[in-house]
């Protein structure tokens, strides 16, 4: 098979999620967000390695960032870094994918300059992010972030940048959006990233703690009476349960932001409106499931929305995409009586302010790039 063949084959096999609301997506659009996409499950694949030591990650995920940086690097590097990549475990379909990164570069190489523009320093910055985290972490131990500011930076580097991303490359085919959908837009564009990353941790708290993992912030577990072992043991199920109650009240404030980015989007965008409206709302049916419910803390399996509830929002938002009323009222709908006691006002700017002060090109002293 051809290279976009294969891209096109691979992506419902690490995304079932993203693989729905990509596919929607037509033309130029749709290729660029779908290879950036592989980029970004790329480098989630090595980060994610349970059985990795960090420094191994440390020096995989910068060497991903020279890749995609620089073409005459990748050209000479390319082979090495996936004989590199030999030792990462993961999922099947996840390690295929590391092995034929090339046909990735290849069709990446084929869009347009100002798609790949738009790509390159995002998927660069998320790989050197990781890399800044991972430096942090003991092999084998759970360490946990230190408070909400850490939790914040995190969720930016992993999913912050992808929000971007799309919101730049959403840019470039709405060359007559007006300056104050673009202002709305760019204001609420790493909410929209950092709802969705706030989910998927809040869901998988007790499946990262069995790989030793942990983004709960400290902070919230000792502002509850509770130390980070006593947490992780359960000891207190309605501690844990207000621990994870502030953090999806924040998730939600997120989601909120993320609905203005999406009504931003002109009406007649329907494709990309429905982009958007597809994950946002499995997210807040995923954050209404995990709203007070203890049978969080009681097993490792992630908490998912049935079937039937991904086929209504699949089949029902698109009748309502073209108007801003009917969305809002069908969002604010999913919650019910389950409301959150207000949330905290996402401040960007000052975590613009936290991550000017990162040095991602900082690489630690007992880490060799290649």
């Amino acid at each position: 098979m051809d290279d976009w063949t294969y891209c096109h084959q691979t992506l419902p096999k690490v995304s079932r999620t993203f693989a729905l609301n990509i596919k929607v997506l037509r033309g130029e659009l749709h290729r660029s967000i779908l290879i950036a996409y592989l980029f970004c499950r790329t480098v989630d694949t090595v980060e994610d390695a349970a059985l990795l030591d960090p420094k191994i990650k440390i020096k995989l995920l910068f060497d991903f960032s020279r890749l995609i940086e620089n073409r005459e690097y990748r050209q000479s590097h390319i082979d090495e870094w996936i004989k590199d990549c030999a030792i990462v475990d993961g999922s099947e379909s996840d390690l295929d994918l590391l092995i034929n990164i090339k046909r990735v570069f290849n069709v990446f190489d084929s869009l347009k300059e100002n798609h790949q523009d738009q790509i390159i320093p995002s998927v660069s910055r998320m790989a050197k992010g990781m890399a800044h985290f991972q430096n942090r972490f003991q092999f084998g131990e759970i360490t946990p972030l230190e408070n909400e500011e850490e939790l914040e930076e995190y969720c930016y580097f992993v999913a912050g940048v992808v929000g971007e991303m799309l919101c730049n490359l959403f840019f470039q085919n709405l060359p007559l959006l007006s300056e104050s959908a673009r202002t709305l837009m760019k204001e609420n564009a790493v909410s929209f990233g950092l709802g969705l990353q706030m989910t998927n941790i809040s869901k998988d708290v007790m499946a990262d703690r069995d790989r030793g993992w942990s983004y709960i912030p400290e902070s919230l577990i000792t502002e509850n009476g509770l130390t980070v072992d006593e947490f992780h043991s359960g000891k207190s199920v309605e501690k844990n349960l207000q621990i994870l109650e502030k953090l999806l009240c924040k998730t939600n404030g997120h989601l909120q932001d993320a609905l203005k980015f999406t009504l931003a989007i002109p009406r007649t965008e329907t494709s990309l409106r429905l982009f958007c409206i597809w994950p946002l709302w499995m997210a807040m049916k995923t954050v209404a499931a995990l709203h007070n419910n203890p049978a969080l803390l009681s097993s490792s399996a992630p908490v998912k929305i049935s079937r039937s509830q991904v086929k209504r929002i699949l089949l029902g938002t698109p009748l309502i995409a073209w108007s801003n009323f009917l969305l809002s009222s069908s969002f604010n709908k999913i919650l019910g009586e389950k409301e959150f006691n207000g949330h905290p006002k996402f401040d960007l700017e000052y975590l613009q302010k936290r991550l000017a002060q990162i040095d991602l090109d900082d690489i630690p002293s007992n880490i060799q790039s290649t």
